[in-house]
């Protein structure tokens, strides 16, 4: 879990990062509606976009692991592929008619992003979708006209639009709602119960186990103030010349 806790921890931070690169594509003014990004910019949104989605794909592992790890709970998730993963999670999570074609979409994405070897090449292009800057992948279909899987058709071949990454983190984190109640529910506790620890008493506790602070009614029966008290004590460290006797001669 704690794998899957740092995983998601990541994810947040690089979708916060790829919005914080999307927000130079801002509108300057009300004269100038059209937004025209450098290519520094532009690299840094496609940078950034290539982080997120290297980032949600590590999540998606950690959280097959953490499933992998509870087969009397949830049985025996395919290995080696997020893909035949998330569809055999379909139909053992909650929400996955909205969730699925997201998670899916994001992990094709991120596919054609680091493994180049195994899918036709492609362009980046920065586009723009109901006002939000958006990184879209496009190549040319293959020498039959065929386009790959999970791309719709373009132009120029195919093109394929980086999902939306506030969408694709809540997809993702509310996965959690099927995973930790049924760890939980199915978790054992025998050990636990069999448990003989207590805790010690002591001279002030008002009988065993009902300490001074937890009466046996559930309420509080008496109420407690501490005053304190200081005390400060002068203490003559030298002591003046003696001074002559006037009695004396």
């Amino acid at each position: 879990m704690t794998d899957l806790e740092e995983s998601l921890k990541s994810l947040l931070q690089k979708r916060d990062q790829l919005q914080s690169a999307r927000g130079v594509f801002g509108q300057v003014s009300v004269y100038y509606p059209d937004t025209h990004p450098t290519p520094r910019q532009q690299e840094a949104l496609f940078g950034a976009t290539h982080d997120f989605f290297h980032a949600y794909y590590s999540a998606a592992s950690a959280l097959l692991s953490v499933i992998r790890r509870h087969t009397t709970v949830f049985g025996e998730a395919p290995t080696n592929s997020i893909s035949k993963f998330l569809t055999w999670w379909k139909p053992k999570s909650v929400f996955m008619d909205e969730a699925y074609p997201l998670l899916e979409k994001a992990r094709a994405f991120c596919a054609f992003l680091d493994h180049k070897e195994s899918y036709p090449p492609y362009t980046w292009h920065t586009a723009n979708l109901n006002g939000l800057t958006k990184i879209l992948l496009v190549g040319s279909a293959n020498a039959k006209g065929s386009i790959p899987e999970g791309t719709k058709k373009h132009p120029q071949g195919w093109a394929i639009m980086a999902p939306d990454e506030d969408l694709v983190v809540s997809a993702l984190a509310i996965q959690l709602n099927a995973l930790i109640p049924e760890i939980g529910a199915n978790a054992n506790i025998s050990k636990t119960l069999n448990c003989t620890w207590e805790l010690p008493s002591n001279p002030d506790d008002d009988g065993q186990p009902f300490h001074i602070f937890a009466h046996k009614d559930g309420k509080v029966s008496d109420v407690y103030t501490r005053t304190v008290t200081k005390q400060v004590t002068v203490t003559r460290q030298s002591a003046p010349p003696e001074e002559p006797d006037a009695g004396k001669p």
